[in-house]
């Protein structure tokens, strides 16, 4: 793209001082339809870093206007950008053409990573390209600044110097870390898990790459902060500014030696010195992380791991008889919670226990995190006298103390008083104290059940509603049989039609020179003639077949002939003479419209 200018400059004198070759080029179609099509492949290295970028070209020669192939498959690489070239060749009269397709792809991860050949059908032929292997390693391999391809400057080429191209480049001094709390731990202990930025220059954003599911470990990811405030460290002589920028809590489902791959990020670099202080993206990725786990003992086998804390209560310690009560168990560490099973209240003769109502909550502190998890046990009383509820245990491994901890509860005695109310009127559950079938039961209450709301077609507007329809029905079907088919279309029917269409034209009149047209219109509606045919003579002669008498055929007239000598007459009537004929009009015509119904 920098060489845009100075090939412009080439062919214009070309262009201007040799016009046989304009003429070669009108040729051109002939000479290279025997030349031969291919489809070629190159990559701009067989060695990158895992922050680098690889150059993917395919080359189409002598094939018209190729479909840029679909890189989509790819696995172990993500296309990050794309861009089209095409270059023209004439040579002894012959002339070629090819059309390349640049790839920025990006490794996902590191080892030797195969790119398959890629496959491109043209005319019934199927060419392939050369199959790659790329080492990738960690790191940057490239020399300066690691950034990504972007578009060209408008200002880049040989007319116009960009006044940023020869400044020197900004040095990048940024790196990412992880870290984790324990290099060895037990089988679903929490690990802290967090990525650092250690960097000298201005970050805007970071973006996290990489998948965020490790293989052999249950994760929970912290909230990502809005702001982040640094700490300085001193690495090698060199102060550092260190952001946190992920933090995550692991817990191990397997045992053996797992390993956390590398994530990549993309960092946004303040550039201060592009034009409209735009920002710089780089990427980063942080080292391979070994972490060895362990089983529990034997006798911490399938106990949950971590610190925790343990308590039943009971909202009192006295209840009616008929009353349902409420145990509120709760546990909370730094262990799993999700994966806590809290102990069974038992039941006994005396006490009925219902399935309990679990809920969880996750905390994020600084050094871990902190799950709660809340049981709402409900239970009955069958009668009277003192209900005992036993102590329970809560067993979990200490990774610290290297010990199975036992906690247990106090033990609940509730004094049951009161008398047994009779079946069909006990007391049930409220609606937010039972679950079954993992949905809440928000219907049941004191004394039978029964049907809130009675059904729709019991209701006493049912019967009104069912006959409105019926009548609406009934009226649409009349009208579409009856009314459309026949009455609508009827003479007499028409007739008054005409007639009220002319008396509402002539409420709207607002002049003398109005009126003539009026009448026009009315006459052609009831006489079947046409606009030109109308003459003081025809309607003369039409009224007077029609039993009209002389004297309204005058007046007929005499109001037409007015009304047309009123758009060249000076004087205006006023507005009360002009409703004295509007009125003398509307009888006129009613007359008229009664004389000519009955031939």
């Amino acid at each position: 793209m920098k060489k845009t200018g100075r090939s412009l400059i080439i062919s214009l004198p070309a262009f201007f001082l040799a016009p046989a070759v304009i003429f070669a080029v009108l040729a051109i179609p002939a000479a290279s339809a025997g030349a031969d099509a291919g489809v070629t492949a190159e990559i701009s290295s067989e060695k990158i870093g895992l922050d680098d970028t690889l150059l993917y070209t395919l080359t189409f020669s002598n094939i018209d206007n190729p479909a840029q192939p679909d890189l989509s498959y790819l696995d172990d690489f993500k296309v990050l950008q794309t861009s089209r070239s095409s270059e023209f060749q004439l040579r002894n009269g012959a002339s070629t053409t090819s059309i390349r397709f640049t790839y920025y792809l990006m490794p996902t991860r590191v080892g030797r990573l195969e790119l398959p050949e890629a496959r491109y059908r043209h005319q019934g032929r199927e060419y392939r390209t050369q199959a790659f292997t790329i080492e990738v390693v960690k790191g940057s391999l490239a020399t300066g600044s690691t950034t990504r391809p972007g578009q060209p400057s408008l200002f880049d080429d040989d007319f116009f110097a960009s006044p940023f191209r020869d400044r020197q480049p900004q040095k990048v001094e940024a790196y990412l870390r992880a870290v984790l709390s324990k290099t060895s731990c037990l089988k679903g202990e929490q690990l802290l898990f967090r990525v650092l930025l250690y960097t000298r220059s201005r970050i805007e954003a970071v973006n996290m790459l990489s998948s965020a599911s490790f293989a052999g470990f249950w994760q929970e990811w912290f909230p990502v902060p809005q702001s982040i405030s640094p700490t300085s460290e001193n690495v090698n002589g060199v102060i550092y500014q260190v952001y946190e920028v992920r933090k995550a809590a692991l817990f191990a489902s397997e045992s053996g030696n797992l390993s956390i791959p590398s994530l990549q990020f993309e960092l946004q670099l303040a550039d201060a010195g592009a034009a409209f202080f735009g920002s710089q993206p780089l990427r980063r990725s942080t080292q391979e992380v070994n972490v060895q786990v362990s089983e529990p003992p034997a006798s911490a086998a399938g106990l949950p791991v971590g610190q925790f804390s343990f308590a039943l209560e009971s909202p009192g310690e006295k209840a009616d008889v008929n009353e349902i009560v409420t145990l509120r168990m709760r546990i909370s560490g730094t262990g799993n919670c999700k994966a806590v099973i809290p102990p069974q209240v038992p039941g006994s003769g005396m006490v009925q226990v219902y399935p309990a109502k679990i809920s969880q909550e996750t905390a994020y502190s600084p050094a871990a995190m902190t799950g709660i998890l809340r049981a709402e046990i409900p239970v009955a009383f069958k009668q009277k006298g003192e209900a005992t509820f036993p102590a329970l245990e809560f067993r979990y491994f200490d990774p610290s103390r290297r010990a199975v901890v036992s906690l247990r509860s106090a033990p609940i005695r509730i004094q049951v008083s009161g008398e047994k109310a009779p079946s069909g009127l006990e007391r049930t559950l409220p609606g937010s104290a039972v679950i079954q079938k993992g949905e809440d039961i928000d219907f049941i209450r004191s004394g039978p059940l029964r049907a809130r709301t009675l059904p729709i077609h019991r209701r006493a507007w049912f019967p009104f509603l069912l006959a409105g329809l019926f009548i609406f029905n009934l009226l649409v079907l009349l009208k579409i049989t009856a009314w459309d088919r026949f009455i609508a279309t009827s003479a007499p029917l028409r007739r008054r039609r005409v007639l009220a269409r002319a008396l509402k034209r002539i409420d709207g009149i607002r002049s003398p020179e109005e009126i003539a047209p009026a009448m026009e219109s009315y006459f052609c509606a009831k006489s079947g003639l046409g606009l030109s045919e109308v003459g003081d003579r025809r309607i003369s002669e039409v009224l007077a077949e029609n039993a009209v008498p002389k004297t309204s055929i005058d007046k007929f007239l005499f109001i037409k002939g007015q009304s047309e000598l009123a758009r060249f007459s000076a004087h205006k009537k006023s507005a009360l003479e002009l409703k004295r004929d509007l009125k003398a009009l509307k009888e006129l015509f009613r007359e008229i419209d009664s004389k000519m119904n009955r031939q």
